[in-house]
């Protein structure tokens, strides 16, 4: 899938949640509430002494963890930053090698964590995992005489999408890090946006739809993240300078994106015919259509590189 902030090439589907305070209540006032495109360079992390020379990080991250109040962060409100990432393939490809429409009923999960550049020592490491399951049925319209077990969805008006839960996990820091610099930061963090820290993101949604003959259904999402920046600061004057932690965004939604795509030669076996419902040996038996399973494969060997879908839809999800 190529790596693009999504476009909407059918009307962009609302998801009805009716959810959520208004977007401006969550909104710190120094920060943007429009996602740029892509985080940006982290700025690099630097410890320094109290009179301003080098120091080491490890010095600093060590003595935070002496005590409770070893050290406090110090957010600059003038770096924070709303961001999305670059769409990312999720799951398999839904491939139709039949000479039938096929209904289609998945379940796209986007998981997103956070990260920071100082070794994992606030946010623990990053994550940015998506899967895609089976959640209802695949089928194919065979003939005007199949059982009604046979049936697709009625799809005669285009796609449909419904969003799952969004649910915020308050904890996962690195296991070997520093617990104060992560406290340090949690409390900074409150004490500016007057919103508690969110290093862990899960986003679902359902997406039904039919996938014609010789095409094939690619899922991505692009996550929204969200970059703060600031010093950790010691009791002794030392600190660590240009700490950058990103996570996932708590005024912006991640989107998830539905691609078709033409079956490139040979995927299915054969060499694709010229029409998307051309007959051929292996879908046209004696006796009529034969019903044949959807085929699952990997998206990143599916899709040739530079392809361009035939077609697109976004489905963006609310905020708790």
């Amino acid at each position: 899938m190529p790596s693009r902030r999504p476009r909407a090439v059918l009307p962009v589907l609302a998801l009805s949640l009716g959810l959520a305070a208004p977007l401006a209540l969550l909104a710190p006032p120094a920060a943007a509430v429009t996602p740029e495109e892509g985080p940006g360079e982290a700025p690099v992390a630097r410890a320094v002494t109290a009179s301003g020379r080098p120091a080491k990080i490890a010095d600093v991250l060590e003595y935070c963890g002496t005590k409770r109040s070893a050290c406090t962060f110090r957010i600059d409100p003038k770096q924070a930053r709303e961001y999305a990432t670059a769409v990312k393939s999720l799951g398999n490809a839904v491939v139709n090698c039949t000479t039938s429409d096929m209904g289609v009923d998945r379940t796209v999960t986007l998981r997103t964590s956070s990260t920071d550049n100082i070794g994992g020592e606030i946010s623990g490491k990053i994550t940015a995992e998506g899967t895609v399951s089976a959640s209802g049925e695949v089928t194919t319209n065979l003939s005007n005489d199949i059982t009604s077990e046979n049936k697709t969805p009625n799809l005669k008006d285009g796609p449909t999408s419904t969003n799952g839960t969004k649910t915020s996990v308050a904890g996962g820091a690195k296991a070997a890090g520093s617990m104060s610099a992560k406290l340090a930061f949690e409390a900074a963090f409150k004490a500016t946006y007057s919103k508690s820290w969110t290093i862990d993101n899960t986003e679902t949604t359902v997406y039904k739809s039919t996938v014609k003959p010789y095409d094939m259904l690619v899922f991505g999402a692009s996550a929204a993240m969200r970059r703060v920046v600031g010093d950790l600061v010691t009791d002794t004057g030392k600190k660590i300078l240009n700490v950058s932690v990103d996570s996932p965004s708590m005024v912006n939604t991640s989107s998830f994106v539905a691609q078709t795509y033409a079956v490139p030669d040979r995927l299915c076996g054969r060499k694709r015919p010229a029409g998307d419902t051309a007959p051929d040996g292996d879908n046209n038996p004696p006796g009529g259509l034969r019903s044949a399973p959807a085929r699952e494969v990997p998206a990143a060997r599916a899709v040739p590189p530079g392809a361009d879908p035939k077609r697109e839809v976004v489905l963006s999800s609310h905020a708790h």
